[in-house]
């Protein structure tokens, strides 16, 4: 699990490095000690409040063609989660920030946003 700053390299044609805001990567080959080659596993993004369209539309496109297998995009401002499950073609699936959601590229691992917007009062 990384976090950024953490630099990951999607692809070489067209040359296109992100930064996710929290990260899981599997396959350890894909980590050189600088930056992530290729495509994390599963990615959470905190949206931006001054270009949300930056998460729900670029990074969204970037991953979900670089292979990320499941993609969230958490909204402060609109308390909700967005799941992306891109390995099942499930897009867009919304929960409010009191859920528990499940991860679905994993058997038994599920999130709980109620206690993570409590620590952070959003």
């Amino acid at each position: 699990m990384f976090h950024a700053p953490f630099d990951v390299k999607l692809s070489d044609q067209p040359l296109t490095i992100v930064q996710p805001d929290i990260m899981v990567i599997c396959d350890k080959d894909k980590l050189d000690g600088k930056r992530c080659n290729g495509a994390p596993d599963f990615i959470i993004e905190i949206v931006s409040p001054g270009n949300p369209s930056d998460d729900y539309i670029r990074k969204a496109y970037y991953y979900k063609n670089a292979g990320v297998r499941e993609y969230w995009i958490a909204d402060p401002r609109r308390k909700i989660v967005t799941v992306n499950y891109f390995e099942a073609n499930l897009v867009s699936v919304q929960y409010p920030f009191d859920s528990i959601i499940k991860v679905n590229i994993y058997e038994d691992l599920l999130i709980n946003f109620s206690e993570i917007s409590d620590l952070l009062n959003i």
